[in-house]
């Protein structure tokens, strides 16, 4: 699988985006387009687009996390 991840940046309450490609090219003209080198090969995440929070000892996608939970990472 050809994807990416970008971190807030955050020790504390840190989200990575993750974006999936079709193909290597796809992603090498994505990368390509990018003013900053903020995006890196993702090798640990899940392979499916979406912003992912660590909770628990693992990534979970924002979406599927209770409100209350997301105010506590």
């Amino acid at each position: 699988m050809n994807s990416i991840k970008k971190s807030n940046g955050k020790m504390r309450g840190e989200r990575v985006r993750v974006k999936v490609f079709k193909d290597s090219d796809l992603m090498h003209k994505f990368l390509n387009s990018q003013p900053n080198n903020d995006w890196k090969i993702n090798e640990t995440l899940p392979h499916k687009n979406g912003h992912y929070a660590y909770a628990g000892g693992a990534w979970h996608n924002v979406k599927s996390l209770d409100p209350s939970i997301l105010a506590h990472i």
